[in-house]
């Protein structure tokens, strides 16, 4: 019969191994989200991967408690956001774009201010500055 301690050291080295590139993903998912605009799109392949990795992990877990599961079940709703996010950006993609050059050209806060203006437009339906 197997030793309890060891069979919970190899699960323990089964699920670390399991983990470990979810959060890799993960953090390559978050370093493309701050890229420029059209490149930040790029995001979409670690968040994908995130996700099924994730999945084969909480498969992974089936048959163990509910508490070992609560961290790839946010990771999960993590990820859902953050492709909702990009997903968001890419049906406003003109706005967005001309709002993120306006503050990247910004250079007071009056300047600022107009951009907020040109975001505020895109969703309440105010008229954008030419």
């Amino acid at each position: 019969m197997p030793d309890p301690v060891d069979q919970a050291v190899a699960h323990a080295r089964a699920k670390a191994a399991r983990t470990l590139p979810v959060f890799v993903a993960m953090l390559l998912a978050v370093v493309a989200m701050s890229l420029p605009l059209p490149r930040r799109f790029v995001a979409v392949v670690p968040l994908v991967l995130v996700v099924v990795l994730t999945v084969r992990l909480l498969r992974f877990l089936t048959d163990r408690k509910g508490s070992e599961k609560v961290v790839p079940a946010m990771t999960l709703v993590v990820a859902g956001v953050l492709l909702a996010t990009l997903g968001l950006q890419g049906l406003f993609y003109p706005q967005v774009r001309d709002y993120e050059a306006c503050v990247a050209g910004a250079q007071t806060s009056e300047a600022l201010a107009a951009c907020e203006q040109l975001r505020d437009g895109v969703f309440w339906g105010a008229r954008e500055l030419g």
